[in-house]
């Protein structure tokens, strides 16, 4: 779900071409978020170096609500975050732009960002020269 809202909400925008879209990674991560009642365990559906969109479906803060505490469960470890809700969707989860995002946090995003695209592009496609059985 979000990811159709998502490229709704881009597709709005005028930014479904945007560089930023072409370094965004739909997988799922575990993460938790501090909100007005304490953490909440939660997961991200779709992450970029500067951004990412948490499933949250019983509890979504108001758009422009400061996040201080974000924590991403990645398989390079642990990042801590913060950042300012964009946009929101009651009952599916809100979009984050990180803020006061260091250059080893971005750079660290980046680096699995790039990794998870590189490993999902080679995946998609065969060798050079392979035929599928049936056609041999």
């Amino acid at each position: 779900m979000s990811r159709q809202w998502l490229r709704a909400w881009m597709g709005s925008r005028g930014l479904g071409n945007s560089r930023q879209q072409r370094q965004r990674i739909e997988r799922y991560f575990d993460c938790t978020w501090l909100s007005v009642w304490g953490d909440r365990r939660s997961r991200v559906s779709s992450l970029s170096p500067t951004g990412c969109y948490i499933d949250s479906r019983f509890m979504v803060p108001a758009e422009g609500t400061v996040v201080p505490d974000i924590t991403l469960t990645l398989p390079t470890g642990t990042i801590n975050l913060q950042g300012t809700v964009i946009a929101t969707m009651r009952g599916v989860g809100f979009a984050v732009r990180f803020t006061e995002l260091d250059k080893d946090t971005r750079d660290r995003l980046s680096a699995l960002i790039y990794s998870v695209r590189q490993a999902t592009r080679i995946a998609a496609c065969p060798p050079t020269g392979y035929e599928p059985r049936s056609m041999r």
